[in-house]
């Protein structure tokens, strides 16, 4: 009996090995292919970049009815809902032609929408802006004259000022040189190349309106598309991963989703808001300023401030003391969304501090220009939630704690009792914690000193526990 139980032993001992040997040999190989990959796209980066850059042309229309479709699906969404309660879709005798029936209805009113807020834009903004830009250049010869006599009324004061107005001669001399070897060439390459902007903005447009076509199937289709995508995930995977997977792509979606959302509304009421008291105040520009407003306030941290510059400027060249009046009001305007209205239509959406959004930020805007500001902290929350996904659940693998706040005042783990070491100095001077930590230490060596000890202790235990059972047998 005992030999029969030793050789299943053995065999599991080898099964296990086997697959241990196909595990490590699994990863080998992976590792391998990602390095060839990285090293193919090192050196043929040009060629994929451009490769990668014709595909995302051909796919533009595709890509902007994806877009037009998840910004407009919470208002399907919404139709859907109220709709699928009335009386007659309830008592209805073919349910799945009165949800297709709804459905439709639903991505109806959603395109209506969508194009009523294009229409009273334009029909409202639109000629305010080109009223107030018709007014900037009909004033900056004025704005001009008015720089102009501010700097020749410094000639008559102190040396600073006639320090300040030679700098200034430089500067003009400087800007003359610049604008004859430079500007004209420049100006003139731009001619040539205004009819191609003419060109990409019919794309543009092109790209617009087949997008609307195309988000319309969309639309129409998203719960199909979700039902197929949820059948691969259970056909390809076991059902408790597909179930987590599913989890985590819907978190995903509330998280990007609910950050878009909530940061469109946010921005459209404070735009709203301002041109309501520019308008009260009388301040001049003021749907345009509204306009860079609510604009510039839909990227997150820097947004206000992005549009609040050139604001000020604008109102200060017609009036100093309006220009002073409306920076007051923005910044008031600003606490108030960032502390009020912010948090309460966008909640804690995206889980990040402060930190991580500012960096957020200027690495989406470093790489992808003014896109990136935009998506930068909402894709990057999604990053943080699955690398924080992953870090919770190997913590809880090895049964340590979750939280953060666990680990802050953590000097160390204790492998034998499995918990946290904590240190009760939480006030201490740098030089008492080097102090209290000693001199230099290789922490590997003392590592593996501490496996040693570990592994000593553990035979000792065995040996002594070997040597009762001898003597009780």
């Amino acid at each position: 009996m005992a030999e029969k139980n030793t050789e299943e032993k053995k065999e599991n001992v080898e099964k296990l090995s086997i697959r241990g040997m196909i595990r490590q040999a699994t990863v080998y190989l992976f590792v391998i292919a990602v390095s060839i990959i990285f090293i193919f796209i090192l050196f043929k980066w040009s060629e994929i970049h451009k490769a990668f850059g014709g595909l995302i042309k051909i796919l533009a229309p595709v890509i902007a009815g994806l877009i037009i479709a998840y910004i407009l699906l919470p208002v399907v969404d919404f139709v859907e809902r109220r709709l699928l309660k009335m009386e007659w879709v309830v008592q209805s005798k073919n349910p799945n032609r009165t949800k297709k029936i709804v459905r439709g209805i639903s991505v109806f009113c959603a395109m209506a929408f969508a194009l009523g807020i294009i229409f009273i834009l334009g029909y409202m903004v639109l000629p305010q802006l080109v009223t107030s830009i018709a007014q900037i250049i009909m004033r900056f010869p004025s704005y001009t004259r008015q720089v102009t006599e501010w700097f020749e009324s410094l000639q008559y004061e102190s040396q600073f000022s006639q320090d300040l107005q030679d700098m200034i001669n430089q500067a003009m001399n400087y800007l003359q040189t610049w604008m004859k070897d430079d500007f004209y060439p420049q100006l003139r390459a731009g001619i040539n190349t205004f009819t191609l902007s003419i060109m990409n903005v019919l794309q543009f447009l092109y790209n617009i309106i087949i997008g609307a076509i195309i988000s319309i199937y969309v639309m129409m289709s998203t719960n199909t598309f979700t039902g197929q995508a949820k059948k691969i995930a259970y056909a390809v995977l076991k059902p408790d991963i597909a179930n987590s997977l599913i989890e985590v792509v819907r978190h995903c979606n509330q998280i990007f989703g609910g950050f878009i959302t909530g940061k469109l509304i946010d921005s459209a009421i404070i735009g709203v808001v301002c041109f309501i008291v520019l308008n009260l105040i009388h301040m001049p520009y003021a749907m345009l300023v509204s306009v860079i407003v609510g604009v510039t306030n839909v990227i997150p941290f820097f947004g206000p401030y992005i549009g609040a510059v050139p604001s000020v400027i604008l109102i200060g060249l017609t009036d100093f003391n309006q220009g002073i009046i409306f920076l007051v009001f923005i910044i008031i305007l600003q606490q108030i969304d960032g502390n009020i209205l912010g948090p309460k239509i966008l909640g804690n959406s995206t889980g990040l501090s402060p930190f991580w959004v500012v960096f957020a930020i200027l690495v989406g805007g470093g790489v992808f220009g003014f896109p990136g500001m935009l998506l930068g902290v909402p894709v990057f929350a999604v990053i943080y939630y699955l690398i924080k996904t992953f870090v919770e659940y190997a913590l809880y693998k090895k049964r340590m704690p979750l939280e953060t706040q666990e680990y802050v005042r953590a000097d160390g783990y204790d492998i034998e009792t499995e918990q946290l070491i904590y240190s009760d100095n939480a006030a201490e001077t740098r030089k008492e914690r080097r102090e209290r930590y000693g001199s230099y230490k290789n922490v590997s060596i003392e590592r593996d000193k501490k496996r040693e000890e570990r592994t000593m202790r553990e035979d000792q235990k065995a040996n002594a526990a070997a040597e009762k059972d001898g003597q009780d047998e």
